[in-house]
């Protein structure tokens, strides 16, 4: 009876690129080999797969069981590849010896639990070569058979094949691999699963501290963006830095400054580690040599049951001190809770100017903004104005108590400059929008609120140029 041929088991992704990925992976070892081996491949019915109406994990198992080796195509890691790693992981748990894994890597990214396996980088001709000579002339490639594939190959045909493969890969590989980068930065944090473990187990009470205690001693950075060691004064970060010497660094830089961020992180890594939603505090790390802020978060966990069993934690840190990040409505001094005349509660001519400013002085305040009936801004009016105006009057022989807010708003050129001196802008603009507001006109010093930022619409807040700057 003949020997059963070798079994290569393809575990890709049903994408339609990873389908075609795969299939012409096993077209070409099939047809360059002439049907030495067998490909299971559950995407193409031209190969074996799992018998129609046959339990599915069962008949994938048995397959896994009986490969003689594992082509895991590798595109990228932003997919969930835990059926991959699932399929990988069962075929490992035999009590022949283990079949080989051979990573197909089509990107950049390399999956974690096969780091130290065998990788092809699709891209590279020398690394598709070097596959297909130990596919053919290896004895150990097939670790169940003990012997080469093809051991009287010469190099021609090992090339002939190579060739074949890689200008194959490279018609369904697209050409630029794909390319990411954080838009913040961050970290991504590593605790060994022990440490995780205490996390979760910890009573209500010690949990704050065991967070302190367990993330300054044992959480180490795994990965990081350059402008996260730039918020520490670095220039780079090494492997598996320790968190805590972050911390250390901070300090040295701000020694008289309370590290709330870093209790921050500690809290929400507690709360990652127990699958519960952190809490996001107002707890802003201030970045060395600059005066920006930067609030962290805490994004994604991910448990890594195989290799180096451990817990990541993803945290961002987010610029929310940034002008265009800070809405109006949260600076803004809200309608009813500053001092203003309108025009409904008031006669103007009635209003004697020596009596405003009177109520200006008791309040302590330098500015009075004026309203119409409907709440619509007519004029925010300065008390210097006020001033001007009297020492103008009594330069005409006029009793200063005697002038009125009428006789003030009656001065055109008074009222154009307290028309002139204020804009509006929109509910949902940012302190940013505000600001470039107020500086591109001319000597305004005041914001007010509207809706969507008109002048006929009821004021709903006000901000002020000491308000833009605080």
């Amino acid at each position: 009876m003949p020997e059963e041929k070798p079994l290569i088991f393809i575990s890709h992704k049903h994408t339609e690129s990873d389908i075609a990925i795969a299939t012409t992976v096993a077209e070409v070892i099939k047809n360059r080999t002439l049907n030495a081996v067998r490909i299971f491949q559950s995407s193409n019915w031209k190969f074996e797969g799992t018998r129609v109406g046959s339990n599915l994990d069962a008949g994938l198992r048995r397959a896994l069981w009986d490969s003689d080796a594992v082509i895991l195509i590798y595109t990228s890691d932003d997919q969930n590849w835990q059926y991959c790693m699932y399929e990988c992981g069962v075929a490992t748990q035999t009590d022949d010896p283990d079949p080989r894994i051979v990573v197909f890597q089509c990107s950049q990214d390399v999956p974690t639990p096969f780091a130290s396996k065998m990788r092809v980088n699709v891209r590279n001709a020398n690394h598709v070569k070097r596959f297909t000579k130990q596919l053919l002339t290896d004895p150990e490639f097939f670790p169940k058979r003990a012997k080469a594939l093809a051991p009287g190959c010469d190099d021609e045909a090992v090339e002939q094949m190579a060739d074949d493969l890689y200008t194959k890969l490279r018609a369904v590989v697209p050409d630029v691999p794909p390319v990411e980068w954080p838009a913040w930065p961050f970290l991504r944090i590593e605790l060994p699963e022990a440490e995780a473990d205490k996390l979760v187990q910890a009573e209500p009470v010690e949990r704050a501290k065991k967070a302190r205690e367990v993330v300054e001693q044992h959480a180490v950075v795994i990965k990081s963006d350059m402008r996260t060691a730039a918020l520490f004064g670095l220039q780079d970060l090494s492997e598996k830095h320790k968190f805590g010497d972050l911390l250390q660094t901070w300090k040295s830089n701000f020694p008289s400054s309370e590290a709330t961020w870093f209790d921050s992180c500690c809290e929400q890594i507690m709360k990652g580690a127990r699958r519960e939603f952190p809490v996001i505090r107002w707890a802003r790390l201030r970045q060395v040599g600059t005066d920006a802020e930067y609030t962290p978060v805490l994004s994604h966990v991910k448990r890594q049951p195989f290799g180096n069993k451990s817990t990541h934690f993803d945290i961002y840190f987010y610029n929310l001190s940034d002008p265009h990040a800070v809405p109006v409505e949260l600076k803004m001094i809200h309608m009813g809770a500053f001092f203003y005349k309108s025009l409904s509660q008031v006669r103007p001519e009635s209003l004697k100017l020596v009596e405003l400013l009177g109520e200006l002085e008791q309040r302590g305040l330098n500015r009075i903004p004026l309203f119409s009936a409907e709440a619509h801004p007519l004029y925010i009016i300065h008390r210097s104005m006020i001033d001007k105006f009297l020492v103008q009057r009594m330069l005409a022989g006029v009793t200063p108590n005697d002038v009125t807010l009428a006789d003030l708003l009656a001065d055109r050129e008074m009222t154009k400059v307290f028309e002139e001196t204020f804009v509006a802008v929109r509910r949902q603009a940012s302190l940013a929008e505000a600001r470039d507001a107020m500086v591109a006109r001319p000597g305004c010093n005041d914001v007010f609120v509207t809706e969507d930022g008109g002048r006929d619409e009821p004021v709903i807040g006000w901000l002020t140029n000491v308000d833009l700057v605080k």
